[in-house]
């Protein structure tokens, strides 16, 4: 590999670069800033149509959140890698 890849698309991708230590850095700051999207909730269209401007929506919990899209099996296990990666870094 060549460089920090353009898109990180699993949690496997994530778990090879935390282990090299020149992307170590950047991958961090990347599972950092999917952490701080909040995406728990969506909002789903009932009925109508944006031409008529009469839509029926309702907010609902979200099926596929980005850390989920990721492989992360809960929204704590990606908290807990971003824990241990931190904790890891300032003991050096």
């Amino acid at each position: 590999m060549r460089g920090y890849p353009k898109h990180v698309a699993t949690k496997t991708d994530f778990d090879n670069l935390l282990a090299m230590p020149e992307f170590k850095n950047q991958a961090l700051a990347d599972l950092k800033r999917l952490q701080a999207v909040d995406d728990a909730k969506v909002i789903r269209v009932i009925s109508g149509s944006e031409e008529d401007k009469n839509l029926v929506s309702e907010e609902i919990d979200n099926p596929n959140p980005i850390w989920k899209q990721q492989g992360f099996a809960t929204k704590k296990e990606l908290d807990d890698l971003i824990t241990a990666k931190e904790m890891a870094i300032d003991d050096k």
